[in-house]
């Protein structure tokens, strides 16, 4: 799965090593209901696969998260870089680290960057599908894929018809 994110843009990795990068992550509860919390701990594995650091072992994205592990459900993260692009990326809950190696040298980084705090899971994720959500991206895909669909204001303005 690492392709996805290096097809969809070379320096995705440093995108989400920028602090200034803004990372919303959707997941959803056994009831069905979404949560959508900004989280500022991603990064990009050299397998291709996303990184989440959750802090808090009983907040509601941990919760959803195990619920998602679970069962099989995907999440969805949205990045909104310092030049305004933006990215979306669903994935898959794959792995949930609370022990071991990996886990320690998250733990020490995180309490290094954040001061006396606890580290209660690394989030393994993987990208199932990844695109781009930058309006001039997008406006261009759509207006190149449907040709036809105008608001009838815009026709009438420029005069062109279709």
């Amino acid at each position: 799965m690492g392709v996805l994110l290096s097809v969809l843009n070379e320096d995705f990795g440093q995108i989400l090593a920028d602090p200034e990068t803004i990372a919303a992550l959707a997941t959803t509860g056994s009831d069905g209901s979404v949560h959508v919390a900004f989280k500022g701990s991603f990064c990009l594995r050299e397998d291709g696969n996303l990184e989440y650091d959750e802090v808090i072992e009983a907040s509601q994205t941990n919760k959803n998260l195990v619920y998602s592990i679970w069962f099989g459900k995907t999440v969805s993260i949205s990045f909104l870089a310092k030049d305004h692009r933006s990215f979306l990326v669903i994935g898959r809950p794959v792995r949930a680290l609370v022990s071991g190696r990996e886990f320690r040298e998250h733990y020490v980084a995180i309490r290094g960057r954040l001061g006396d705090v606890d580290l209660s899971t690394v989030w393994i994720i993987e990208p199932v599908s990844v695109c781009e959500q930058s309006f001039e991206k997008r406006r261009t895909e759509e207006e190149n894929a449907h040709p036809l669909f105008r608001h009838l204001d815009r026709l009438a303005v420029s005069g062109s018809g279709l």
